[in-house]
């Protein structure tokens, strides 16, 4: 069978499938992209769209992702009470902060170097904005804990794979320096993947209380801590160590201590076995984040924040500022892209977006202090809720070296649940005051 019409099966029948789950099963679309945005190989199970831009390449996350928005949109159309709680989740201080942030990008249209790209971009933030609303709706605060399951088991279904493509060196992507990427198209976003992966695994140990069970869990850390070693990320490294730091101070418990210091001996044990990672590890220091071979991108984004400090250069307009007004900062290299969040916000949309970006951050330590308040075993939701948060922590923590901060729907997955936690225990705790109230009233 021809190689075009294989694939434009396998996108009817992914499409097929996900319109079905979005009509009977819609919250389970949410965990599904979560473990579908760890195979950016399936941009190579669909046809290309030759006569459209590379912005309409199929993926399942992408796929899904609209699935996502088209159910929610589904439910506001014939449930008044969805409505009802998409005009609360509006009202929100972190949907409000993820608006404005649109909004500051949407204005850099007036000045934008580069209106096109800005224009591709800001519909790109208000498409993950939308996916962002429909997790809030759609999602269900007793399953919470779905989606840490489908990412920590993809993350473990993917080690077989890491340890093979290192021992044959056989890559469906183009391996650089021999570092494995497994279905990822970058090394260090798969050893991302595999953090999340890692702060999954505790979260569920947590709720584990049979033997084999927490055993099972451990033997599965076991082995994601082996596959993030041998990505060789040294942005890997570090986004476990202070995602590992805050998790004990977020959950101070004996629970969490153990396997985090299990976790601590396999990486010395691999460390001594094994010089080249604690050779990686020592040029950290100098070449974070392989940071040495961007300086001129450093210098670049500075120089633009220096230049436009309230407004930047515009939403999108990095890369054409680099190559035209900024090119002396240029050494001819292959990277044009600015791959340090903060510095690619610092210079795009100055210091109204830096302050965009606090906002979002207030927000959501807002949000995980209302669970915690909220929640009065601190068990039940405050637990997964500090789940997400450090989801959110990894991505950003990561993008500080490779990008990718806004553009992972990780990221909107978990706000969107952080939401759907917070807006399901405070909805709870009205009804509890209101039966309360109207059991005093009868009597």
């Amino acid at each position: 069978m021809d190689l075009t019409l294989l694939k434009w099966v396998a996108l009817r029948i992914s499409i097929g499938i996900v319109t079905y789950l979005g009509i009977k099963r819609p919250s389970i679309l949410i965990s599904l992209l979560a473990g579908a945005a760890a195979f950016e190989i399936s941009v190579t199970w669909f046809p290309l769209l030759e006569p459209l831009s590379s912005q309409t390449v199929f993926s399942l996350a992408r796929i899904l992702t609209f699935g996502i928005v088209l159910a929610a949109l589904w439910q506001l159309w014939f449930e008044q009470e969805k409505r009802q709680k998409l005009k609360v989740i509006l009202t929100l201080f972190l949907s409000r902060a993820l608006l404005i942030y649109i909004a500051v990008g949407a204005f850099s249209l007036l000045y934008s170097v580069g209106r096109g790209q800005t224009v591709i971009e800001v519909v790109r933030l208000l498409t993950f904005f939308l996916l962002y609303l429909g997790v809030c709706l759609l999602a269900d605060p007793n399953h919470a804990l779905l989606p840490f399951q489908v990412v920590h088991w993809v993350g473990v279904a993917l080690v077989p794979l890491a340890l093979y493509e290192r021992m044959t060196s056989l890559s469906w992507h183009l391996m650089v320096n021999n570092r494995v990427n497994a279905t990822f198209v970058d090394s260090n976003i798969f050893a991302r993947y595999l953090v999340l992966a890692m702060v999954a695994n505790l979260i569920l140990q947590y709720f584990k209380h049979v033997v084999w069970k927490r055993s099972l869990y451990l033997g599965s850390l076991c082995g994601l801590v082996g596959a993030l070693a041998i990505t060789l990320s040294r942005s890997g490294f570090v986004t476990l160590v202070i995602v590992l730091v805050l998790l004990l101070l977020l959950i101070p418990r004996k629970q969490m201590v153990q396997p985090i210091g299990l976790m601590a001996l396999i990486g010395a044990g691999i460390v001594a076995v094994w010089p080249i990672v604690w050779q990686r590890l020592l040029t950290i220091k100098d070449e974070f984040g392989a940071f040495s071979e961007r300086k001129d991108l450093w210098r670049a984004s500075w120089a633009m924040f220096t230049n436009h400090p309230i407004s930047g250069v515009g939403l999108g307009g990095f890369q054409k500022m680099f190559l035209t007004t900024y090119s002396s900062f240029w050494k001819g290299g292959e990277v044009t892209l600015s791959h340090t969040t903060l510095l690619t916000i610092a210079a795009e949309l100055g210091i109204l977006g830096l302050t965009a970006l606090a906002l979002i951050w207030f927000a959501l330590i807002w949000t995980l202090r209302s669970l915690r308040s909220l929640d009065k075993n601190g068990v039940e939701r405050y637990l997964p809720g500090v789940g997400y948060f450090l989801w959110i922590l990894t991505i950003f923590i990561s993008s500080q070296s490779e990008a990718r901060f806004f553009e992972d729907p990780v990221l909107w997955i978990s706000m969107g649940m952080m939401v759907s936690l917070s807006h399901g225990v405070e909805k709870e705790k009205e009804d509890t005051s209101r039966n309360s109230v109207q059991r005093c009233s009868s009597r």
